[in-house]
């Protein structure tokens, strides 16, 4: 059995980080600042913060109650993106100057497509703030990064609408220095040791506060924590988004998340929010591999599968959302090209709405699996 370290965080920093995780896209940083929502995976939010903003993800929220959009949702839009369409239609995000949804985001082209013909209809409150969809084409030529600069055109006029101001070389290049520090210290946070679960909880804080105040957190709490060694099988996560400290829990029975391989896991932040130009971010988040939407098609598995095995994993655990359209295509290939790396393979399949039910589940078939 290989050997993993864990982290015991008894500091501060790590209780903030948690509570930033729990409260979501109500958590309120430090320094306030404009706020602007981001639905969906992919969209570079260097760009709201070069333009004086705080980019705001807001689909981790929980619902509280439902709106009248909520009798025309149909049962194919994914659960995220229904609890986002009742919350933003009974006028939770009120605050927020804008909202910006990234278009190779399954879920998140689905809710503007909804969100926009409900405002078209005149059904939507007045609270409803200024839409944006997000166009990124995921490949490298020069037509497309011609068509990629003018999205980033129309997102800068959008800021100026909705009263920010227009990003320029100095305003990226700071936005980018933060990020940068984020970087870095997510990379000690990946190298920490810490369980999945606090992996996961402390990285997705970062969704709701500034570049630097994340970096500030992350470092002190890798600071305060105290380093405890322990023997754990190296588990790989991939998948449909899943951001569940009580499905962490289940998965670590059984060793440590080592990969989380999965939208709402290591993969955020995307390529290209610590460039320094607007063209190389323009470049890398066109050529980002975690995206299922790549170019060349074979980008992404091949990326997934050199994650794994440079995390040592020795089992690869694969749950799927019951709408999630994008990723299932792929577990034939990965499990087949897995095993014959003599890495492990589970295929949880679909979760459940009865989470205690499908938690019971995935935990026999991964006993079946390890023969425990």
């Amino acid at each position: 059995m290989a050997h993993a370290s864990s982290l015991q965080s008894k500091g501060a920093a790590g209780t903030l980080l948690d509570r930033a995780f729990e409260a979501r896209d109500r958590y309120e940083p430090v320094a306030p600042l404009p706020r602007v929502g981001i639905f969906g995976n992919g969209f570079p939010e260097i760009l709201v913060a070069a333009a004086g903003g705080l980019p705001v993800h807001l689909s981790m929220g929980r619902l509280s109650s439902t709106a009248d959009i909520d009798e025309v949702i149909e049962p194919f839009v994914d659960e995220e993106g229904r609890i986002f369409l009742n919350r933003l239609m009974n006028g939770e995000f009120d605050d927020v100057e804008g909202i910006i949804f990234a278009r190779d985001d399954a879920p998140a082209l689905i809710a503007y497509q909804y969100a926009t013909e409900w405002v078209r209809q005149g059904r939507a409150p007045k609270a409803v703030p200024p839409l944006f969809l997000w166009n990124l084409v995921h490949t490298q030529t020069p037509a497309v990064e011609r068509f990629n600069a003018v999205q980033a055109e129309k997102l800068f006029g959008f800021l100026e609408r909705i009263g920010l101001r227009r990003p320029d070389d100095e305003t990226i290049a700071e936005a980018s220095a933060a990020e940068s520090r984020r970087r870095e210290a997510l990379k000690r946070l990946e190298a920490a040791g810490v369980s999945g679960a606090t992996a996961m909880r402390w990285r997705n804080a970062g969704r709701f506060m500034p570049a630097a105040e994340h970096a500030d957190l992350l470092n002190a709490a890798l600071a305060d924590a105290e380093k405890v060694e322990n023997k754990s099988l190296r588990i790989g996560l991939i998948g449909s988004p899943l951001a569940s400290p009580a499905s962490y829990d289940v998965f670590e029975r059984y060793g440590t998340i080592v990969c989380d391989w999965q939208p709402w896991g290591a993969v955020w932040p995307r390529p290209g929010n610590d460039k320094t130009t607007l063209a190389d971010i323009l470049r890398a988040a066109a050529a980002d591999p975690s995206c299922p939407r790549v170019s060349p098609t074979t980008a992404f598995r091949q990326a997934l599968i050199e994650a794994v095995v440079n995390a040592r994993c020795e089992l690869v655990l694969c749950q799927l959302a019951p709408t999630d359209d994008t990723f299932g295509w792929e577990i034939p290939a990965l499990a087949s090209e897995l095993e014959s790396r003599g890495i492990a393979f589970v295929n949880l399949g679909f979760r459940e709405p009865d989470h205690e039910t499908w938690h019971a589940r995935a935990a026999a078939l991964i006993s079946a699996k390890l023969g425990a």
